[in-house]
Order: structure tokens, then sequence, then C-alpha cells
């Protein structure tokens, strides 16, 4: 089998979208399906530092390239804009010739763009190209629209979805909600968040530094809550002098950090609160895994109700105590006290009674820690989804 991937991101390095797409990737090879990756725009910034510095090439076996032919954006308006347009001729040109030497099965595509999302229906039109689409969220959760806006939304979720020969979705609820926004004779697949357990299995090195909580992820906006973990870490820090919390990530082109760090400041826990900015892909497992406590406080929202959080695998499959609030279907994998420690959400205080319950009984979380890695052994493991994928994509193709 040979699929291509689209994506409007960065690739090897980038969000939790960029790991969604290599724990696909990487489960199509193992189960002897070939995989290109394509980028559509250029990601990098000279301002921000170059992560991706190869438009062309192979990483742990993934062929990938950036369409325009450069991963560094422009500096002007014009020139970006140039660069988008060389990047879908490109595609266009790579999807044929590959089509042309041996014929590719199917199209996934990550994003959302009304763009994109026609341009390349009329591709995989033209070269018979079985067309999905990957949806791990809610759309349009975090717009403010207008009445103009609505009326596109409305437009959009009546008419988009229906291009799609395919659609892989994240959670029941997502299924639900999009069964009958796509053509009658497409089909949907519920594909759980997706993680390499075999990154977390090796026993990293601990170096001498004090025990610490760790969230991992892009703390921008009110997705994770993290103002929230910051002001239970508040309240425990009085009680647990030495534990430190880190927050690992960064949140380009916001000001995020600062106001985290701001809050930080207010509550005079600076000192104890430490923002490691981005992080290499490679260098995550060994800030997780040596970590005391794993914590995501997602508050109550649209977004959490309807999708799943994919850095919830990575915390599960450590090995280590998972704190986590009870939203979305987190509550359908994971039992409080018995594969995770279950908070309820929008409470800062209810969060810091979790973390310090954890603190107080080390042998209970690390048996309820292990408990929660063969959660993430069974229900998320990537090959065994990979598969479940591939088989998709052969019936979408019998028909």
């Amino acid at each position: 089998m040979k699929i291509f991937i689209v994506t409007a991101g960065s690739f090897p390095v980038g969000m939790a979208a960029i790991n969604r797409i290599l724990c696909h990737c990487k489960g199509f090879i193992k189960n002897e399906a070939k995989v290109k990756v394509i980028c559509l725009k250029t990601t990098e910034r000279l301002k921000r530092g170059i992560f991706n510095k190869i438009s062309k090439g192979v990483y742990n076996g993934i062929d990938f390239e950036y369409s325009s032919g450069t991963t560094i954006r422009g500096e002007s308006f014009i020139k970006r804009r140039l660069q988008d347009l060389v990047g879908l001729i490109n595609a266009f040109f790579i999807l044929r010739n590959a089509n042309a030497r041996n014929k590719v099965d199917a199209l996934i595509l990550f994003s959302n763009s009304l763009v994109y999302i026609i341009y390349f229906f009329v591709i995989t039109k033209l070269l018979s190209i079985t067309y999905i689409q990957e949806k791990d969220e809610f759309p349009f959760v975090s717009r403010k629209l207008s009445l103009l806006g609505r009326f596109y939304t409305r437009l959009y979720i009546s008419y988009v979805y229906k291009a799609f020969d395919g659609m892989l979705v994240m959670t029941k609820r997502l299924k639900k909600y999009f069964q009958n926004k796509i053509r009658k004779n497409s089909k949907l697949l519920l594909v759980p968040m997706t993680v390499e357990p075999e990154r977390f299995l090796k026993r990293y090195r601990i170096p001498t530094q004090a025990p610490y909580i760790a969230y991992c992820g892009a703390p921008g906006g009110n997705k994770d809550g993290v103002p929230i973990l910051i002001e239970s870490f508040f309240i425990i820090s009085k009680k647990y002098k030495t534990i430190k919390l880190k927050i690992i990530g960064d949140s380009p082109d916001t000001n995020i950090l600062i106001e985290l760090k701001n809050l930080a400041k207010k509550l005079k826990i600076e000192d104890k609160v430490v923002f490691t900015g981005r992080v290499a892909r490679d260098k995550i497992p060994e800030y997780l895994c040596n970590a005391s406590i794993l914590a995501l406080s997602r508050p109550r929202s649209l977004q959490s109700y309807m999708a799943f959080p994919s850095k919830l695998g990575e915390y599960l499959s450590t090995g280590n105590p998972v704190v986590v609030t009870k939203v979305g279907e987190i509550p359908n994998y994971l039992i409080d006290g018995e594969s995770a420690f279950l908070a309820e959400p929008d409470s800062s205080e209810a969060f810091a009674e979790k973390l310090d319950y954890v603190l107080l009984h080390p042998e209970l979380a690390k048996k309820v820690g292990l408990k929660g890695r063969e959660i993430a052994l069974k229900h998320f493991n990537y090959k065994t989804q990979a598969k479940r994928i591939i088989n998709f994509i052969d019936e979408l193709n019998q028909r």
C-alpha cells in the first residue's frame, strides 16, 4: 500500500499534529506500507530558530518533502504567498509522478483549509486517489465569529466534509458529529490517539536535581488549563518545599509564556516553576520519564468535550503517575485511583488535592502509573491503529 499524508504543518519537528502524523507513518511502515509526507507551507522562521532545516529527505524511514522547496518562510508577505503557490503546484506534480510510477492508494489531509480541501479534492479525483481527512478536534471551536463568519461556518460544515471518501476521527463524539456531515457513501473510522510506547520504555538517567511535576505541550490559549496547574502547584508548594513544576513547550507568536511567568511571579513561586521553552522531540521522553507526576488540568470546554489530548498517551506510556481532569472521553479509558488520578475540572483546589494525594502515597502512585501504561499499550498503540487505517483504506478502495 502507498499512502501520502499532506499537511500545512512542519515535519519532522512540530506540535501535537506532527506527533500524530509520525505515529501514523511509523505504524504504516511497521505494517509494510509505503508513506510520504508533503508539507505545503514553509514553517521555519529565522527569528525563532530553525528546527526543520532539510526540505526533502528521510526521517526514521519516512519520506518527506516541503513542496515549496524550502522550510524557511519568506520575509515579505508577497514572498510567502509565492511560496504557498509554488507549494501547491509542486504538490500536484509530486503526487502525479508518484501515482504514475506506482498507484497511490490514499491521500490523508491534515488541514481544515478550504483552499487545500478543494484543491486536493480535484487532484484526487483526477488521479483516482482515495481522499481522507483526519479530524481530531471539533471544527471552528476557538473562533469568535461575526455574522458573516457564522454564515460561512454553516456553509462549510454543511458541504465541505462531503468532499472526502473517508474520515479518521479521534473520539466517539466526533464520530457521532461527523456521521451526518459526510456523503452517504463515505465512511468514518474511529482512531483514538496514538503513541509509540517504546519511546518511553527506556529508563533515562536521572540528573541531580529536585523532583518535579511536568506538563508538556503547547500552553497557549485555555485548552490545557496551564494557569490552573500553576495555581494548583502554588497550593502544594507550601507543603513540599523542594518540588518544582516544569512547563515543557512553547506557544509561538503569542505572549502566553510571559503571562504564565508573570502568574508564577505574582504567586511568588517563580523560582520553583521552570519554563523549558521548545524541546526537541527526542528529548521529550527524558523529561517525562524523570517526572514525579505528569499533569494535565484541562478545563471544561467544547474542545475538551469533543477531543482527546494526544499528550495523555505519552504521559501514560512512561508508567509514571498521571493527574488529569475528568473531561471529554478521558473517563472512558481511565479509572480514578486505578489507572490515573482524575480531578474535577476548573478547580485549582481540586487539582492540588490530587497532586498532594499522589505525593503522599508513592507506592500506590507507582502501581497506578504502571496500570496506566497498560491502558496506553492496549488502546493507543500506533502499530495496531495503523493496521486498522490500512484495512479501512482497503475497504474504501474495494467499493
